[in-house]
């Protein structure tokens, strides 16, 4: 299986009274970089983030948001601030004491008291627990996505792959049929020139020789045959094979650039020309292979 570095995934995640947003998404990057943004309150728990990413994901350019969703002091639980409660009800009795008559303070006036409510603060190591355990689910879930892509990347390639086998194919006939028909021209002219004698024969020899010499691609595509067999393997394989398939690329653009170098006929410099686009074409695709 193969991943692309394109991928996105985001769900809310309630821990407690508290309701969280993740998201992550990335971009092609030759390498992994990793930006995270979070709320104030979840600032210390940021490497650990990038922790769990680098164990799943090894290039991109990834950016992470982690807010809360709704506004947490909306979702935190009122609690009595004891310590003043004692203080007040101290203070309460002592003046009580030196009241004929008290009248006794209701609850509703107790509690309007200022900060005597207050709220009662979440703990960062248990909404760490589950945060960190909604995020391996989004990163897996990320994951996913990216393995989608990457099948719609090999089902392409494979494609261009097979199209460049094609040309190959046609190639070398073509080549064949190049070489003879420029040895009959070559002879016509030679007799034209100097007649049926030995020296038309040892000069047609020399004239071929190095015709034949200077179009010969039989090697620039043996070796175009080679990578296209290279790529369709390393994508069965699947992997972390972006870095490898790149290099391929450039090897192939190497090949076709020396085939059209050396063609001498339209047929062959179309094909040339073709091949270039496919190849182009694959490149481009595999910038997103991670």
């Amino acid at each position: 299986m193969i991943f692309s570095m394109t991928g996105y995934a985001a769900s809310p995640l309630q821990i407690n009274n508290l309701i969280l947003q993740l998201e992550i998404k990335s971009v092609n990057h030759r390498f992994l970089d990793v930006t995270i943004k979070t709320a104030e309150e979840l600032k210390p728990l940021e490497n650990q983030l990038r922790t769990l990413i680098g164990e799943k994901i090894s290039r991109g350019k990834i950016d992470v948001k982690i807010f809360f969703k709704e506004n947490k002091d909306n979702s935190s639980t009122l609690a009595i601030n004891n310590q003043l409660l004692s203080q007040y009800l101290t203070l309460l009795n002592a003046v009580d004491d030196q009241l004929k008559n008290p009248q006794p303070a209701s609850a509703a006036q107790i509690l309007a008291v200022p900060g005597m409510l207050k709220q009662e603060e979440y703990n960062l190591e248990e909404l760490k627990s589950g945060l960190f355990d909604g995020f391996k689910t989004l990163l897996a879930t990320f994951a996913a996505t990216q393995a989608a892509e990457g099948s719609k990347l090999r089902v392409f390639l494979i494609t261009r792959l097979d199209e460049i086998a094609g040309i190959v194919t046609e190639a070398k006939p073509l080549l064949e049929n190049i070489i003879s028909d420029y040895r009959q021209k070559l002879r016509q002219r030679l007799l034209d020139v100097l007649g049926d004698t030995e020296a038309n024969d040892n000069r047609l020899q020399q004239e071929f020789a190095f015709f034949c010499q200077k179009v010969d691609v039989h090697e620039e595509l043996d070796r175009l045959s080679a990578h296209v067999a290279e790529v369709k393997d390393l994508l069965t394989k699947g992997g972390q094979i972006g870095k490898r398939l790149d290099f391929i690329c450039q090897e192939m653009h190497r090949e076709a650039n020396t085939f059209g170098s050396k063609s001498v006929a339209l047929e062959t410099t179309s094909r040339a020309v073709d091949l270039k686009v496919l190849i182009e074409q694959i490149r481009e695709q595999v910038q997103n292979i991670m």
